[in-house]
């Protein structure tokens, strides 16, 4: 659940079409936690835990959209911004496999 979101969090979520119940959904089911600096870290919802049958349930109409978000949260825990996960820029949040 969103603890606290910042002003940059709440414009960049309505500018790229990201709703806070997807962010909800990403945060609470996130398996994926990768330190992205400045003491951040990208929260992602991985394609194996996507395929999970509990997981699909309590995702339902975000399902599709659920693997290619990353929530970044600050230290303190306050959601410092959204974005989409794809090209160049989601790069830096998906990890080292």
């Amino acid at each position: 659940m969103i603890q606290a979101m910042t002003h940059h969090a709440e414009v960049r979520a309505n500018q790229r079409g990201i709703r806070y119940s997807l962010i909800d959904a990403v945060l609470d089911l996130a398996d994926l936690e990768i330190p992205v600096g400045d003491g951040c870290m990208a929260y992602r919802i991985s394609k194996e835990r996507l395929a999970e049958r509990d997981v699909r349930h309590k995702l339902g109409g975000h399902l599709d959209r659920a693997g290619k978000v990353a929530v970044i949260c600050g230290d303190d825990g306050a959601v410092v911004t959204v974005m989409h996960d794809w090209g160049c820029q989601g790069r830096r949040y998906r990890g080292r496999a």
